[in-house]
């Protein structure tokens, strides 16, 4: 079972204020458990809350269309080109679309 921490707790790992911490619970950036009053924050999600890839994976909703086999071979065949260095750099790939002069 996760180690529960009380903002206070939590802001003094962030070296924040526990004001800081309740807004963020409030605003829904940082998940925790309500009981009443009183804030509580899994270590682990205070953990994904510092891992913004994790935290963001963990959170998004569920795709409810699984990928077809032509979506596959598509990304096998992105993921061997940047792997070979094949790719343009985005800065280029905007010049030549047109979306800077």
């Amino acid at each position: 079972m996760d180690k529960l921490l009380t903002p206070k707790d939590a802001a003094e790992r962030l070296a924040v204020s526990p004001k800081s911490i309740r807004a963020w619970l409030r605003q829904g950036k940082l998940r925790g458990v309500r009981a009443g009053r009183l804030w509580r924050i899994r270590e682990r999600d205070l953990e994904a809350f510092l891992d913004p890839v994790r935290h963001a994976l963990e959170t998004a909703p569920e795709d409810d269309e699984p990928w077809t086999e032509e979506d596959k071979k598509a990304v096998a065949e992105a993921e061997r080109a940047i792997a070979q260095g094949k790719t343009k750099p985005w800065e280029q790939v905007k010049r030549e679309l047109g979306y800077e002069a």
